[in-house]
């Protein structure tokens, strides 16, 4: 395949917010994602960063196809996710898995983590109905123990008797069971402690680098995605306001959104000045966002403009995107 694995072209997802129970009305829609588009290669891993309510985990849902988009096209390998059904989708939904926050809110705490890592496998052998599956099973599970990590006789253990590192593997674990081509790691090391946070992440690494596996990184920690990502795509109240190549971006930040998010992060090298850029007021409700740039209500360099005209996402240096009045010219 020559293109990118994954593509996401013009995505919307609305929300009708609607009033009473019976005889409900809509009274409007949460434009909870607006046109948003980005690409990810085989293999690479693309950030996804923005306050809480910025639209990233509603993308990510829609990519895993648990949201349908109101309008625009998902596509893996090139063909169009929306409207599968039956043996389609779960060939869908083996080659796209999920790692989420919280391990221990996606263990069932009453199976044995080998029977949870396990799952996917059973479904696809009965499905197939191949023999001798019960012996290859075990054999992938201890595989994949080994993989993450752990070891094989843990397979016998419930998910208490694990730390939250280790929970966290076994989640990891039970992704790659079906071998996917794409897996959205939501905040997967945000809840961890601070000790064993570069191990997990280094352990996605390594992994990626065996199975050549995509990672499509939802994250608020800027520190984690400029250790994983490849690219870096900024979101806020449903768009797109920056996105580049992940050390490009952090070299030079345009966006003031971007901005005010690197200068919210302390200062990793004592001595260097950062420019600190305090943002006004609250979010904007997606409800009703303002009109023209959506961040105008907020942002300290705003000019009359940015409030009647929508700034377009423009190219302003080889690979690197900004959606800001202030580069119209660039």
């Amino acid at each position: 395949m020559s293109g990118p694995l994954l593509r996401v072209e013009g995505v919307k997802k609305h929300f009708a917010f609607t009033k009473g129970i019976l005889f409900s009305r809509t009274l409007g829609h949460i434009k909870a994602v607006d046109d948003v588009s980005f690409d990810i290669k085989a293999g690479e891993t693309l950030g996804l960063v923005g306050e809480s309510g910025c639209g990233k985990t509603t993308t990510s849902r829609m990519i895993l196809n648990l949201e349908e988009p109101t309008e625009g096209r998902i596509l893996l390998e090139d063909q169009p996710i929306q409207g599968l059904q039956g043996e389609a989708l779960r060939a869908y939904r083996a080659k796209v898995q999920a790692v989420f926050q919280d391990p221990w809110s996606s263990l069932n705490p009453r199976m044995k983590v080998g029977r949870t890592i396990a799952e996917s496998l059973i479904v696809n052998a009965s499905r197939d109905r191949k023999s001798g599956d019960q012996a290859k099973i075990a054999a992938r599970v201890r595989e994949l123990l080994l993989q993450v990590g752990l070891r094989p006789e843990q397979a016998e253990q419930y998910p208490h008797e694990f730390s939250g590192g280790q929970r966290q593997r076994v989640a990891l674990a039970a992704a790659l069971a079906s071998r996917p081509k794409l897996i959205v790691l939501d905040e997967p090391v945000s809840a961890l402690d601070v000790s064993i946070r570069a191990q997990m992440m280094n352990l996605l690494k390594d992994i990626q680098a065996q199975d050549n596996v995509a990672y499509l990184l939802v994250a608020h920690d800027l520190a984690t995605v400029r250790h994983m990502a490849n690219h870096t795509v900024v979101m806020y109240l449903g768009k797109i306001v920056e996105k580049a190549p992940t050390e490009q971006l952090f070299a030079d930040v345009r966006h003031p959104y971007t901005k005010a998010l690197f200068s919210a992060v302390l200062v990793a090298w004592p001595g260097r000045s950062e420019e600190e850029i305090e943002l006004r007021g609250e979010v904007p409700s997606p409800l009703n966002p303002p009109s023209g740039c959506r961040f105008h209500t907020r942002c300290p360099y705003v000019m009359q403009r940015c409030s009647q005209q929508e700034p377009l996402l423009r190219e302003v240096s080889p690979g690197h995107a900004v959606a800001c009045h202030l580069f119209d010219n660039a």
